[in-house]
């Protein structure tokens, strides 16, 4: 049955939706609303034209298109179990942190969702996450594209995002603050600089270089602790 759904405001800033028709936007979200709390859905094109668009006769013709858009910028993933077709909704614990106690889905995983740790983890811890760490689009908005997995920094990806970071932040008039905010964020977590650094193959914290410095401080942006 048809449930309710929310939408995170960062959510129409995500750069590969740039790469979606406005009405395949649409059909992205109204597909939520058929999903379980796995993300997965009977892929039907006759419920989705009766319970998604009942006043679009032309929708249907649409389904295919809408669908090769969504899943080649891997917002979704279809799949086939014992001759039924299924949809997964990619990433769907950070679309939907607000699910507190899911309901264990019916419906046969897709073959790629074993890969994505990250969609099995609490909708509470989420949530937690989500207010604690900063959003990576929410500083990289205007179309750029970040390396890597969101949310994972090994240091070559550190590196790479260093350098957008920093580049983006010095051709800027307005100030720096938000792109150095998550510069400082990234480079604390992989243990480039600060006390705060973690590694899962370490549990004892590092301590800090004496003349380490972060590369805000480097270039004379302004630092994140005010130092």
């Amino acid at each position: 049955m048809p449930r309710i759904r929310t939408i995170d405001p960062h959510f129409p800033r995500t750069p590969s939706l740039s790469r979606i028709s406005r009405e395949g936007r649409l059909f992205f979200i109204l597909l939520w609303t058929l999903a379980d709390d796995s993300g997965r859905l009977r892929l039907d094109h006759e419920r989705l034209k009766e319970q998604l668009y009942p006043l679009d006769d032309d929708a249907p013709s649409m389904f295919p298109v809408w669908l090769g858009e969504l899943e080649s910028q891997r917002f979704i993933e279809i799949y086939r179990v014992d001759d039924v077709d299924y949809l997964r909704v990619r990433k769907w614990r950070q679309l939907q942190t607000c699910i507190q106690r899911p309901t264990r889905s019916r419906l046969p995983a897709a073959p790629h969702e074993a890969h994505e740790p990250h969609e099995e983890s609490s909708p509470m811890q989420t949530g937690r996450a989500l207010k604690a760490i900063p959003h990576e689009e929410a500083f990289f908005f205007e179309g750029v594209e970040l390396p890597g997995t969101p949310g994972e920094f090994p240091p070559e990806r550190v590196k790479q995002i260093l350098e957008i970071a920093l580049r983006h932040s010095m051709a800027s008039e307005k100030g720096q603050t938000a792109t150095t905010r998550y510069v400082d964020y990234i480079g604390r977590s992989a243990g480039l600089w600060g006390s705060r650094a973690t590694s899962p193959d370490k549990k004892e914290p590092q301590a800090p270089e004496e003349h380490s410095v972060s590369p805000a401080a480097f270039h004379g942006l302004p630092d994140v602790d005010g130092r």
